[in-house]
């Protein structure tokens, strides 16, 4: 771990504590010399700022309705991070102005970020991203405190979405009912939620002296490898290499049910049999998880045993955040996994998932400096979805896994289907955003976002029969969370989607060198370009036609293997 020890006293949560440290840096004398251990030290107490970051999100996540979680989660963005990223900005400055300073190999990249982020920030918009943090949250308290009744039962929306699994068509469709009329109740808030934000993050872009906030988020993530047009040529490469395979399997989905077409309740339930339930208790979720791991590689089982004591929060509960992630804790040395596990076979793709992101972030711990910790969001992503792709092969319980043989082979062919069945839905999603941004009038309004993403769905996903639904399809924004709490994350999942694929690729011939080189390019976190982290996983970073319609014929061909 590279955490040294320095700031253990330091309160994060407290800026009169906090701040000496921050003041001490600014006024230490700093040179060429010096600047290693001066960044050290900075990465150190970052290290501490971060961990009581994760501490108060880690609260209101998992207790949505928990008062003086939420105080500490606002008196964090409210009044230590406005101060922080000021004193962050300084100190940036302070590095930047060496003109003697020649990074060395492991902190090129990190100066570049640094540049680029010195380079937008503006006081100004110090309160305004505090804020929309703040927004973000209620989002999450918003769908967190959602439940349906069903059967004399209350239960979560993610216990709730089990049920679409169920082989019974009636039953599918009165819970995906109950479902969207739950959010359809919540409509009016959460449009009004997301008209509050954009003019936000509209004034952002603006305070910075740039055209849109989609310009802004590109320097903000540190897209300095792929364009805008970039992305409408991944689109493209989408629409004519993917959307045909998806309409393929959506209609040979269609057939093995016995049904006309697939309606939105219809694409969750496996055709071939009952649903796949690998178990019954968190606890067997986590141990078969384990064993997993440790087959895929015995080291990575071990960062996986660090996080057992304390950092996994596994089962879906009442006012429990939605979805998945995992965060980390740099000063205890350890991620952090959350999720909402039910007892289905998504649920054990979701952990396979958060896993890859905690051993991306133990493995490239390796890295002396907090800043280099993870690396760019293209390829975080290729760490979570290749471990899904690399543990496949040890889904039957003769190999670690929760299934016996026919059913690991259902799995595995369902992963890849939902693989061929995301791509278009990130491009709506992400094509939703560039237009959200970029294109969309300033008088915008929840109507007009309304229609954009029912033209996006249609484009994209042709095959999910939404006749007699418009609202209920139009309305299919308000259901991504990304959109609301991490504007422009998701064409992430996309590009990294194609490396870890690549990394699977490998696999199949060797799994064995295939995962060398995938820790390999863990261990690397964000010192190089996105281009040369795919490289070191063995992959190409590459998202034309050619590439996207190669790919989805070696899942197609993998798929006639698996459902022979």
């Amino acid at each position: 771990m590279s955490y040294t020890g320095n700031y253990a006293d330091v309160d994060a949560l407290n800026w009169a504590r906090l701040q000496p440290a921050v003041e001490e840096l600014l006024a230490v004398p700093l040179s060429a010399g010096t600047a290693d251990s001066w960044l050290q030290r900075w990465s150190d107490l970052t290290s501490v700022v971060m961990e009581a970051s994760a501490q108060v999100y880690r609260e209101v996540s998992e207790n949505t309705a928990d008062a003086a979680a939420e105080e500490r989660f606002n008196t964090f963005w409210e009044v230590i991070m406005p101060q922080w990223s000021t004193a962050a900005q300084e100190l940036k400055q302070r590095l930047l102005s060496l003109e003697d300073y020649a990074p060395r190999a492991d902190t090129a990249m990190m100066v570049k970020r640094f540049r680029t982020e010195a380079g937008i920030f503006r006081d100004d918009n110090v309160p305004l991203l505090s804020q929309l943090k703040l927004l973000g949250n209620q989002y999450d308290k918003i769908v967190g405190g959602m439940t349906i009744e069903w059967r004399g039962k209350t239960e979560t929306l993610p216990q709730a979405a089990g049920h679409l699994e169920e082989q019974d068509r009636a039953t599918r469709e009165a819970v995906w009912h109950l479902m969207m009329d739950r959010y359809l109740v919540e409509r009016q808030r959460l449009n009004d939620l997301y008209l509050e934000m954009l003019p936000l993050r509209r004034r952002v872009a603006q305070n910075a002296g740039l055209r849109d906030f989609r310009d802004y988020q590109w320097l903000a993530s540190a897209r300095f490898d792929y364009t805008p047009e970039d992305c409408f040529a991944f689109h493209d490469a989408i629409e004519h290499a993917v959307v045909p395979l998806a309409s393929a399997l959506y209609r040979q989905h269609a057939s093995r049910l016995g049904i006309d077409g697939t309606r939105p309740w219809d694409d969750k339930v496996d055709p071939y049999g009952e649903p796949l339930r690998p178990f019954t208790s968190v606890e067997e979720l986590d141990e078969g998880a384990y064993r997993i791991f440790r087959q895929v590689d015995p080291e990575l089982a071990g960062h996986y045993t660090l996080m057992r004591d304390g950092y996994l929060d596994l089962a879906s509960r009442p006012n429990k955040a939605p979805g998945g992630y995992c965060n980390d804790f740099a000063v205890s040395g350890r991620p952090y996994i959350f999720m909402n596990a039910v007892g289905t076979d998504d649920d054990v793709s979701t952990l396979l998932h958060e896993g890859g992101h905690a051993f991306h972030l133990m493995e490239s711990m390796r890295q002396p400096l907090y800043f280099n910790y993870n690396g760019p969001m293209e390829f975080c992503e290729v760490a979570s979805m290749a471990m899904e792709l690399l543990s496949a092969p040890y889904l039957a319980r003769d190999r670690g896994g929760f299934y016996d043989e026919a059913e690991a082979r259902r799995a595995y062919a369902g992963q890849l289907r939902k693989i061929v069945w995301f791509l278009p839905y990130m491009a709506v999603v992400d094509g939703f955003q560039h237009w959200v941004y970029a294109e969309a009038p300033a008088g915008v309004t929840a109507a007009d976002m309304d229609a954009t993403w029912s033209a996006l769905w249609d484009r994209f996903m042709p095959d999910i029969d939404y006749r007699g639904l418009q609202t209920e399809k139009e309305t299919g924004w308000h259901r991504k969370g990304h959109i609301f709490t991490d504007p422009f994350y998701y064409v992430e999942y996309g590009l990294a989607q194609l490396g870890a694929l690549q990394v699977w690729r490998n696999a199949m011939a060797d799994q064995g060198q295939a995962v060398a080189a995938y820790r390999a390019a863990l261990t690397l976190g964000d010192t190089r370009p996105l281009p040369e982290l795919f490289q070191a996983a063995g992959a190409r970073f590459a998202f034309d036609r050619r590439t996207v319609g190669e790919l989805m014929d070696l899942i197609q061909q993998q798929l006639e293997v698996l459902e022979r």
